[in-house]
């Protein structure tokens, strides 16, 4: 996944002694509709249909020290939609379970999907099994 401005900056900071960075107490899986940017704009995020944010802590593993890479250990679930959600084209991690940035929430990182997903009210909930999301330094 690609780090947002928002997470280079705070981490940057942080390693060089600028100012502290006071790691999230979760992070949430999110699911967007067009590409967040680097910027992590918030504007085309999933809404409505009992669309909610997912707790991803609990279900990533640590970063590999040799690769930097933390990946998903368990499966990760979406609510069934009760409404239609659009195509869904991008995820993105999220510090907060709701809330737009800059006030509430800050996007860390965020990827395209490798395949678009239509979402449908009624449908297939979205589903990421267990070592398909992975998240790279």
């Amino acid at each position: 996944m690609a780090m947002t401005l928002y997470l280079r900056k705070k981490l940057g900071d942080h390693a060089i002694g600028k100012a502290a960075f006071t790691m999230p107490s979760a992070v949430y899986l999110a699911l967007f509709t067009a590409s967040p940017t680097v910027s992590g704009l918030f504007t085309n995020e999933v809404t409505g249909g009992s669309y909610a944010r997912v707790e991803i802590t609990s279900k990533l593993g640590v970063f590999d020290l040799t690769t930097g890479i933390a990946v998903s250990t368990t499966d990760i679930n979406f609510a069934t939609p009760t409404a239609d959600w659009g195509t869904v084209t991008y995820v993105a991690v999220i510090d907060q379970a709701s809330g737009a940035s800059p006030d509430i929430s800050n996007m860390l990182f965020f990827d395209p999907l490798p395949s678009a997903r239509l979402v449908k009210s009624g449908g297939r909930g979205v589903q990421f099994l267990a070592g398909t999301v992975s998240v790279t330094l």
